[in-house]
């Protein structure tokens, strides 16, 4: 996957706020289907992709979530200045041009207004959103995101929603274009909902599925002090809310054969998190993409990691099944 291919792109122009992915749930049904894929929908929390034939070896889920943080009308509006309050993390520090989601279509010429710089802003307070069309009143519960924006340079990509739709770009290639890297595995995959703000998507996929490990895709940030830097190669979360990596687990990921990075958060997480919350008993390891600006309009990434992703999922998932599926040292 790089600048050239055209899938990360399009997914990055897709608005989907939680609880609002229908569009990058439809473009990827499609483009599943044109490869062959069986693809069911569990309703609006996600849609799952396999071939119609499996092989009778181990599979390996390959998920990923289809929403980035945005905001939701928390009042009618005149039509020149309204109220909305963030869904997922983000920090308003600077106005920033937004766009109305109504009907499936974007509509332009809104912008987000920062809090005063004194303010002691949190995200359970709402925000100003000034308008420049003053016939587009807001309604309440209408959503509101970054305006798509893209741009490659110096070996960089900038683009909203990065987070997760990298992910999503990945898996939407995987049969065109990454599937012989494990021609001798099952390779499951999945596109959730609602992962910024309750990770409901992935608790209903974890219910209807039986993989035999997972790889929770997404993308994190950079970190000068634990050595996570752009251009270093995707990141194996061995801590944070979501999920707990043995040492063991870690030696033998590290000494897989690509070079990956590490991280230690005792906060944050992804949807790694549902799968033992629903009883699933097989190992879970988050494999992400080190990003700067993670949720703002401008999220960065490098080329080079986003090109070195597929190798390193096919190599974690050929260390998961090396031995036994434990986290515990033999």
């Amino acid at each position: 996957m790089s600048s050239a291919s055209p899938t990360l792109r399009e997914l990055c122009i897709l608005c989907a706020t939680p609880g609002d992915e229908g569009a990058v749930f439809e473009y990827l049904a499609a483009r599943w289907r044109r490869q062959g894929l069986d693809v069911r929908r569990l309703g609006p929390y996600a849609v799952v992709a396999e071939p119609s034939v499996r092989l009778k070896s181990d599979t390996v889920l390959l998920t990923a979530h289809a929403d980035a943080p945005g905001f939701i009308a928390a009042a009618d509006s005149d039509g020149t200045e309204g109220e909305v309050l963030a869904l997922g993390g983000i920090s308003p520090d600077e106005e920033a041009p937004l766009c109305l989601l109504r009907e499936g279509h974007l509509l332009e010429g809104f912008t987000l207004i920062p809090p005063e710089a004194d303010a002691d802003w949190d995200r359970r307070r709402p925000l100003r959103v000034r308008s420049a069309a003053p016939g587009i009143p807001l309604r309440k519960g209408d959503r509101l995101c970054w305006a798509p924006r893209w741009e490659t340079r110096d070996g960089l990509v900038v683009t909203p929603f990065l987070d997760n739709r990298a992910g999503c770009a990945l898996i939407a290639d995987w049969y065109d274009r990454f599937a012989r890297l494990l021609p001798e595995y099952n390779v499951m995959l999945a596109v959730t909902a609602m992962e910024e703000v309750n990770g409901f998507g992935a608790s209903v996929l974890a219910r209807h599925v039986s993989p035999d490990a997972v790889i929770a895709l997404d993308a994190t940030y950079t970190n000068g002090k634990q050595g996570v830097t752009l251009g270093g190669g995707p990141v194996v979360t061995l801590s944070d809310a979501s999920v707990l990596l043995s040492p063991a687990l870690r030696d033998r990921l590290l000494a897989c054969g690509v070079p990956l990075q590490t991280e230690v958060y005792n906060y944050s997480g992804t949807d790694a998190k549902a799968f033992p919350s629903q009883g699933l008993s097989v190992p879970v390891v988050p494999l992400l993409i080190p990003t700067l600006g993670n949720h703002s309009p401008a999220e960065t990434a490098s080329l080079a990691d986003l090109d070195a992703w597929p190798e390193a999922v096919a190599a974690v998932t050929r260390t998961l099944f090396s031995r036994p599926l434990t986290d515990e040292p033999a």
